[in-house]
């Protein structure tokens, strides 16, 4: 007996695998931020600049999932095993063209920013076409690169009204908050890098000795932010104050709640927090402007 199947069925389970290879949740806060990042420096800019900034870095942000799958498939498959290339609901060729669409899609929209924003894209894609394999290196390094590159959505958003570095306290910030989630999902992630051979603070000093580091990053990202106000002082400090503790108090109740064991770090509960508190880190960023 032959069972038929329903071609629309089959599409949608292909536009879902494609969907979370693609961590579309990781692309559209990209995006989200960079158009609230232009709103804070300059609210008169042009609609399409902030399509276009919300294109680019969502386009960006999505591929670099899908290449960061297409290469770690063989660890994914002790530690995610029900992701679309270890599932074999998606081929490794379908994630390299997934992400190759998608950086050209980006460095296209860039390049009718400007040639600065088409410059940013240019560096960053080589960078993270083979972030993995400096990974395999030290994924020490590579948590500090994710974190560099996270920031630097700002910078890129900067650039598209001309002034890259005007929200630099809020750059620096967002670099250390999303290098506390880096340690985090490594500890997660710890028996499938560690049986890889991947160097991270959980595999080379234990789960605890990490997690204590993620906790101690996070009191002193609240310390400064009554101090970045300081450093340059904004149009909002109150509102960019309420949303940056809102977005560390958001991980940390996220972290709290998993007790640090690894299963309960990747279950809902956890990721809904751990998105709340990204929307938090948008809405803090248009109070960050200079005064």
């Amino acid at each position: 007996m032959v069972r038929y199947c329903d071609p629309r069925h089959t599409l949608s389970r292909q536009v879902q695998a494609f969907g979370r290879l693609f961590r579309w949740p990781v692309g559209l806060f990209a995006g989200l931020a960079g158009c609230a990042t232009i709103y804070s420096l300059d609210s008169s800019t042009p609609f399409a600049s902030y399509w276009l900034t919300a294109v680019v870095l969502s386009c960006m942000y999505s591929a670099a999932c899908a290449i960061n799958d297409y290469w770690d498939v063989d660890t994914d498959r002790i530690n995610h095993p029900d992701r679309p290339l270890p599932s074999g609901r998606l081929t490794q060729q379908q994630a390299r063209m997934g992400a190759t669409s998608l950086f050209a899609v980006a460095a296209i929209a860039a390049l009718l920013l400007g040639l600065m924003p088409f410059v940013w894209v240019a560096v960053a894609i080589p960078l993270l076409w083979y972030y993995s394999q400096i990974v395999k290196y030290s994924g020490i390094l590579g948590n500090v690169i994710v974190a560099i590159f996270v920031a630097a959505l700002i910078v890129f958003a900067g650039l598209v009204v001309h002034r890259p570095l005007a929200l630099l306290p809020a750059t620096g910030m967002l670099s250390i908050y999303q290098w506390v989630k880096e340690i985090i999902w490594d500890v997660r992630d710890a028996t499938g890098d560690g049986a890889r051979g991947i160097t991270t603070i959980a595999t080379r000093w234990g789960g605890q000795t990490a997690l204590a580091i993620a906790w101690g990053a996070m009191a002193g990202l609240s310390g400064s932010i009554p101090i970045a106000p300081i450093v340059v002082p904004m149009a909002h400090p109150v509102w960019f104050a309420s949303c940056t503790t809102a977005m560390i108090t958001s991980l940390a109740i996220a972290l709290a709640g998993s007790g640090g064991v690894p299963a309960a770090i990747a279950d809902r509960q956890f990721t809904i927090l751990e998105r709340l508190s990204m929307v938090f880190g948008i809405l803090s960023l248009l109070g960050a402007a200079p005064r």
